[in-house]
């Protein structure tokens, strides 16, 4: 069953051999922090959310990416925010994947962690709230247990966001209110979305320009892959030393890879 209204774009996952794992940086007894009165679901406002292009092309991931990446700006820089723009997110994907929006037969989605390395390895143009330009680029990344809710949430809290792949249900676009649908509904592709926070009024995932609330029956049932971002600027910012986490450990491993 294809999308109609927006598009996916996510292909299968791929696991590349020096695939880092979080759980392998993360103390066994770690607890997880206390629910935040205000997530990162709430960082940016919701009129300045944008799809991306991604009702037109399969660009999800680089949306994805950019959306991210502005929730996070949104906390770290907040005195000059980025500010994605729909022709930032074209060139990303033309960048990693060869579409060309003159060839229909290029638009044919991402791998989520060929967008992740590219990201790591060269970065990706942003433009901040006052017009200047600058460079998104990541310390690294890594993959997350996506069967474990309270590592999801940890994640998202700590890093200011997971980056996830879905098995994107047709009812996830015909009712954008409220993703809390059931396991085993018809599937209209891969998409990629960001869970942006866990606050006092539940999570969130930004998706087509919108923050959706969605349950954890409907995240258990259609994550097929996810992963944080580092940033150390993210870290720094937010004054972030998580217990049990060993982030030298973890960086030092995202740079092997």
């Amino acid at each position: 069953m294809p999308f109609n209204l927006f598009r996916g774009g996510k292909l299968a996952p791929v696991h590349l051999p020096k695939h880092v794992a979080l759980t392998d940086h993360l103390d066994k007894a770690t607890s997880w922090p206390a629910v935040p009165a205000k997530g990162w679901e709430f960082a940016v406002p919701q009129d300045e959310m944008s799809v991306l292009g991604n009702d037109q092309y399969g660009c999800c991931a680089e949306a994805g990416a950019y959306g991210l990446a502005q929730i996070q700006s949104n906390n770290s820089n907040a005195s000059d925010p980025i500010v994605p723009t729909t022709e930032e997110v074209l060139a990303l994907y033309t960048a990693v994947t060869g579409f060309n929006r003159n060839d229909p037969s290029t638009d044919q989605g991402t791998v989520l962690t060929d967008l992740l390395t590219y990201w790591q390895k060269t970065g990706f143009e942003v433009t901040h709230r006052s017009g200047r330009k600058g460079v998104s680029q990541i310390v690294g990344w890594a993959s997350l247990d996506i069967s474990s809710f309270a590592l999801l949430r940890w994640a998202g809290y700590t890093f200011g966001g997971n980056y996830l792949g879905i098995q994107c249900p047709q009812q996830c676009e015909d009712d954008t209110s409220n993703w809390n649908f059931a396991p085993g509904l018809p599937i209209a592709g891969g998409h990629c979305i960001d869970q942006v926070g866990e606050g006092s009024l539940g999570g969130r995932m930004r998706s087509w320009g919108l923050f959706i609330p969605a349950s954890a029956g409907f995240m258990g049932a259609y994550i097929d892959e996810g992963y944080i971002v580092v940033s150390k600027d993210w870290l720094n910012a937010q004054s972030v030393s998580p217990t049990g986490l060993d982030l030298d450990g973890l960086v030092n491993a995202m740079k092997a890879a």
